[in-house]
């Protein structure tokens, strides 16, 4: 055996070191315990929760469905009703026109002369002769029963 030999089998053989002990944590009764895996308690699912819960499952995906269908139906009023408001505002739009055209100045005098109505050669305004003495004042009042009074045969009267 060489020299070389003799030392690496020393040194193989030669004793490790030991791991230094730990120190002991202090005792605390019931703190951890070992569990045997027979003893462990298993979840158990009885076939009523099973089915519940399917059941569960299932009206709640019913439940939605019907709320979409629900949304859909409303969704479709709207645009209904959206279609609808663009209709008449284009109505109205053209009734507008219509009006605007029916009030022209232009229109009104045609109508008239087509009625043998002519302009007059000089235009006379006519003013009360005494405005201050016609005008009452109505401010509730006896004056204003009083005109109430005269007033009222005289809205019920035929229109001349």
């Amino acid at each position: 055996m060489s020299p070389l030999s003799a030392r690496a089998q020393v040194s193989s053989v030669a004793p490790s070191r030991a791991p230094a002990a730990r120190p002991k944590a202090p005792s605390r009764p019931g703190h951890l315990r070992v569990v045997v895996p027979s003893k462990r308690r298993r979840l158990r699912v009885s076939p009523a929760l099973v089915v519940g819960s399917l059941l569960l499952v299932v009206a709640v995906a019913f439940g939605v469905a019907i709320a979409q269908v629900f949304l859909a139906q409303g969704q479709v009023r709207l645009d209904q009703m959206e279609a609808e408001l663009i209709s008449e505002q284009s109505r109205y739009q053209t009734l507008r026109k219509d009006v605007a055209e029916l009030e022209s100045p232009s229109r009104i005098v045609a109508a008239a002369e087509k009625q043998g109505m002519v302009v007059p050669d000089d235009v006379v305004y006519l003013q009360p002769s005494n405005p201050d003495a016609e005008v009452a004042p109505l401010s509730g009042g006896v004056e204003a029963a009083t005109a109430w009074s005269t007033v009222k045969p005289l809205l019920a009267a035929p229109a001349p």
